[in-house]
């Protein structure tokens, strides 16, 4: 039986047969291990030490996973080569595999000596920082194991807990970063056995199929999920061997580290009103996470509900020159995508801000993914799914946009996560806001019993007064009228005497423009003593 090598092998030609061993195995979820299988990965290895990716789709799996296991080599054939995805490349070759139920894989008995096992490009730490946010390409790295945490829970961006283990590495030079090892990968890894090794002699680990990230004003990290793979003290590998030999003869013994877990981290949330957040400075707590429960009482005007977001640190990114440029003068980034940007107004008893929820949050809050509101509604648009979410009332941690708050009167507030959900309110805070030169003040009146939102058809928003015959084009507003036993609210009565003095200033000015227009004739000049006498009485 021939056997071709993966540097042979191309799309176009379906009568290919290897013989490869099994680097790594996984199963890709999406963001959360509960999720269902998307697809069985693999990285393979020929006997020249050329590797390449394999995706197994979901109706495949049961059928081809039984004859797999990392470390064996096997023989495959009937299965089909097409190029490499564009992102999230896990080895460095242009072309992938793809099989299929009618792929036969066959164990290679007695198993060959000597044939390569592992596979792995490694990056320096000094130059893991300009692939920060890059979804290109997974990233090798090797280093000294200097500090282990304990597993513990964190509430991700999608609003579920998963389970994180950071890792403290070294390189030769000194220099250290961590690594946090998520999901599943964060209990596999045996923090325990590793620590106790430790305490005896250095821990060189290489760790494959991670991602360097990092979010602004935070120190970037490694993050390890699904692909992600360890080789710890295994002298067989060449560059472990070759790193741990240039260690001195006395290192530090393996550090623990305490990491508090998601329900002991909220309890030292404090809680706090709307009126508490606002007098909060935004150059004393840029960083401190609050809680607040409020009820959103409105959309902020002329924000719009998604914006054109740099893919590297999400900052807003212009169309210039038939390339992206992103907004942030030191960020290299030329790929964009849209972007969730929800922003509303949210109040309690006491006060009303403005709070931002950004990609998942803000697809938490309307239920439906980006892509799916665009297909519906046009950018200008305001989607029903966003309108429906005045009135209803939420706790939320939240951590305050210092930069953005810097610059305003009134902090803004970015919604980290979202804690409890109480459904729509019968009763909605309303707050009428005056700017004076000394501060400000508010008065607050309750708009009661709320009715339903009026339904809205995509791409033709239009909602009617019936009695007045205006058209309102902005869902977020609609002022709702309540009345009980004939009588007006106070904020219905508020309203109607400001219109009454509007009108009656608007009829002073037009008498007032009457009698100079009547001025100007020449046959009434002799209005102009009662011109001067009527200005000066108004």
């Amino acid at each position: 039986m021939a056997i071709d090598l993966l540097s042979d092998i191309y799309p176009g030609q379906y009568h290919w047969t290897i013989c490869v061993s099994i680097s790594r195995m996984w199963e890709f979820r999406g963001r959360s291990d509960d999720e269902e299988t998307k697809h069985l990965d693999l990285v393979i290895i020929d006997k020249k030490g050329t590797s390449m990716y394999v995706e197994i789709p979901p109706d495949s799996i049961p059928f081809l996973k039984p004859q797999l296991q990392e470390g064996k080599v096997v023989t495959m054939k009937k299965f089909v080569v097409q190029q490499a995805k564009p992102e999230y490349r896990v080895v460095q070759n242009p072309y992938m595999i793809r099989l299929n139920r009618r792929t036969e894989i066959t164990p290679v008995e007695p198993e060959p000596a000597f044939f390569p096992k592992v596979t792995y490009m490694l990056t320096p730490f000094s130059e893991l920082e300009q692939h920060k946010n890059m979804k290109k390409n997974f990233l090798d790295v090797i280093g000294q194991i200097t500090a282990i945490s304990n597993v513990s829970n964190f509430h991700t961006a999608a609003g579920t807990v998963q389970n994180r283990r950071t890792i403290t590495l070294r390189d030769v030079s000194g220099m250290t970063i961590n690594l946090s090892l998520a999901g599943a990968r964060a209990v596999e890894f045996d923090g325990d056995k590793i620590y106790e090794l430790g305490q005896e002699t250095a821990v060189v680990a290489i760790f494959v199929g991670i991602l360097m990230k990092g979010s602004r004003g935070q120190p970037s990290y490694l993050s390890g999920t699904s692909a992600c793979r360890w080789y710890i003290n295994d002298f067989q590998i060449p560059a472990i061997q070759e790193y741990y030999n240039m260690l001195p003869s006395e290192v530090d013994a393996v550090e623990k580290i305490e990491l508090i877990d998601n329900t002991a981290r909220q309890q030292h949330i404090q809680q706090k009103t709307v009126l508490q957040l606002k007098d909060m400075d935004p150059f004393e707590h840029m960083n401190t996470r609050f809680q607040c429960t409020v009820t959103i009482t409105g959309l902020s005007p002329n924000q719009g509900w998604y914006y054109l977001a740099c893919k590297i640190c999400n900052s807003r990114s212009y169309y210039n020159n038939s390339t992206y440029k992103c907004s942030k003068d030191n960020c290299p980034c030329t790929e964009a995508e849209d972007r969730y940007k929800l922003s509303f107004t949210a109040a309690d008893e006491t006060y009303e801000l403005e709070f931002v929820a950004f990609d998942q949050k803000a697809q938490q809050l309307i239920g439906k993914p980006l892509q799916r509101l665009q297909s519906m509604y046009g950018k200008f648009d305001t989607p029903t799914e966003i309108s429906n979410l005045i009135g209803q009332r939420y706790t939320f941690i939240v951590k305050m946009a210092a930069k953005k708050s810097m610059e305003r009167d009134e902090p803004s507030y970015d919604v980290i996560y979202i804690k409890e959900q109480f459904g729509r309110q019968p009763n909605i805070p309303l707050f009428r806001k005056t700017s004076y030169l000394t501060g400000t003040s508010s008065s607050q009146a309750v708009r009661q019993s709320l009715p339903s939102p009026i339904p809205m058809e995509p791409k033709k928003i239009q909602i009617k007064n019936q009695h007045q015959g205006i058209t309102i084009t902005d869902p977020s507003k609609m002022q709702y009228q309540h009345t009980t036993n004939n009588e007006l609210t106070e904020f219905q009565q508020y309203e109607q005497q400001n219109l009454a003095a509007k009108r009656e200033r608007s009829s002073d000015v037009m008498v007032l423009i009457t009698v100079w227009e009547l001025y100007f004739s020449s046959e009434h000049k002799s209005l102009l003593r009662l011109s001067d006498k009527y200005c000066s009485e108004i």
